[in-house]
């Protein structure tokens, strides 16, 4: 059911309660359709397969906390470049196999280990930005066999030295190790509205990027796009590109809702009407927030919507927001 892209909610509300989101179920998004995912810092832990072999994936937003990457995490997809937050200590079996479009990859100073066939038929990567200063075992089967060329940017020449003396990093067949530098690049701070709940930054440059609100680091990156919620009062926020090690001089975007251009101008209002006993919602909807009153004005249901959406729910009268569209629907 997943396609495009996906920000995945905080919240999502479910049978008259709002519950958090903390997890993403193994195999959740497996060989779905999706182009980008933005993983929210609620979740901690990431099943299995769970983004494997969607083959149109090519952006991904990890959380600032997640425990581990797990096996075949993203096996098979044509992700481009990943970043993996801090606190993040193995790479698990399989998690990038079979990735064709792999070109950079940066990992936290947390590294411990990287998992059989972990890079395995990865054959486009060609950089790894590691900040462990300690070499991560790499001793499983077949995580960088048949791969060549791999630049490994490493924290600094102590780092070097002890990388070149490790029996995989050390494979000169394999990899060219470098310390880290100063990282220098011009941001121009573009943002464009992309629908009624968000906006987006335009990154790139096969680096990964901090994302601040004010103070607050709210995400790392290294997708093409961040997706930041629409508020009714705007917000500031720092964009600082980072190779993991090194940031460069921080970009400050300051965002008021009427400020921007909207990429969604043609977007066409949604068809909601009621039918037996339920509530269908047609149209253009994704990423919308839908949120359902009864007549006393009680909330009755709400969350972000992934497309068409059917409500069920008891005869009455309802009030049916999609974004900013109010539509009265009777059952």
């Amino acid at each position: 059911p997943y396609k495009g892209v996906y920000i995945i909610p905080e919240q999502v509300y479910y049978d008259g309660a709002n519950y958090q989101v903390t997890a993403i179920a193994d195999s959740a998004f497996f060989q779905s359709k999706a182009t980008e995912v933005q993983v929210p810092n609620t979740v901690t832990t990431i099943g299995e397969c769970a983004f494997a072999y969607a083959t149109d994936l090519a952006n991904i937003t990890l959380p600032l906390h997640l425990k581990d990457v797990s096996k075949m995490l993203l096996a098979g997809t044509n992700v481009v470049n990943v970043a993996v937050p801090e606190g993040v200590k193995t790479i698990g079996w399989g998690a990038f196999q079979s990735c064709p479009m792999l070109h950079t990859m940066l990992l936290p100073s947390t590294t411990k280990r990287i998992d059989a066939y972990g890079y395995n038929n990865c054959h486009n990567l060609f950089e790894i930005y590691c900040a462990a200063p300690t070499a991560p075992e790499a001793s499983g089967w077949a995580i960088f066999i048949g791969l060549s060329g791999i630049d490994v940017i490493v924290p600094d020449d102590d780092a070097v030295a002890k990388y070149a003396a490790n029996a995989v990093w050390g494979d000169e067949s394999t990899f060219t190790l470098y310390p880290s530098e100063e990282v220098s690049i011009s941001m121009t701070g573009e943002v464009e509205k992309y629908n009624d709940h968000y906006m987006r930054f335009a990154l790139g440059n096969n680096l990964a990027y901090k994302i601040y609100k004010g103070d607050e680091l709210i995400a790392l990156t290294a997708a093409d796009f961040y997706y930041v919620p629409i508020t009714a009062e705007g917000a500031e926020y720092y964009i600082v590109p980072t190779n993991m090690m090194n940031d460069a001089e921080a970009t400050k975007v300051v965002i008021a809702p009427s400020a921007v251009k909207n990429v969604t101008d043609d977007l066409d209002l949604p068809t909601v009407y009621g039918r037996d006993g339920s509530i269908y919602i047609h149209g253009n909807t994704h990423g919308e927030m839908v949120t359902v009153f009864d007549m006393y004005g009680r909330l009755c249901f709400r969350r972000a919507t992934n497309g068409d959406e059917v409500i069920t729910l008891d005869r009455g009268i309802y009030v049916v927001l999609v974004g900013n569209h109010p539509t009265k629907v009777r059952l």
